[in-house]
């Protein structure tokens, strides 16, 4: 397994997981303009892990700035991989690459959320030290 940065050929691999393993509705046209403007502003990072030329999961993070933090925060915005790769260990080594990035950006504090039926995600967000702090909230506008 190769863990690396994202490059606009993962597209379509992307937006085959999010449909096809998280049951997201996306318009690849339309995916590949959110990322190219994530990767314009600098402080998002797309890592990806594959199996030879296909990209079998993916971790998207950013980095921001908080009242409460001396230093910036993370957020991770993204985390999936292909269900018939799932426990082998790509989404730690994945976890692992995007925590590697924030110590190097000198941050100090990751956060993510998490779907209310995602019990299995929360396990493994669990298992990998991360911990229930508060509710998320949204609401469109």
């Amino acid at each position: 397994m190769i863990y690396r940065k994202y490059d606009s050929r993962d597209i379509s691999d992307i937006r085959d997981i999010m449909e096809n393993d998280l049951g997201y509705n996306c318009e690849i046209e339309k995916l590949n303009i959110r990322i190219q403007e994530m990767s314009s502003r600098g402080n998002y990072q797309i890592f990806v892990a594959c199996d030879g030329d296909k990209v079998v999961g993916f971790i998207g993070c950013v980095s921001y700035l908080a009242f409460e933090l001396e230093n910036e925060g993370a957020k991770i915005i993204a985390l999936a991989v292909s269900k018939e790769y799932r426990g082998k260990g790509i989404g730690t080594k994945l976890l692992k690459t995007a925590e590697q990035w924030a110590k190097e950006n000198n941050i100090e504090v990751i956060l993510l959320n998490s779907g209310l039926p995602r019990e299995d995600a929360h396990k493994f967000y669990e298992s990998q030290g991360y911990f229930k702090k508060s509710y998320g909230f949204i609401k469109r506008i």
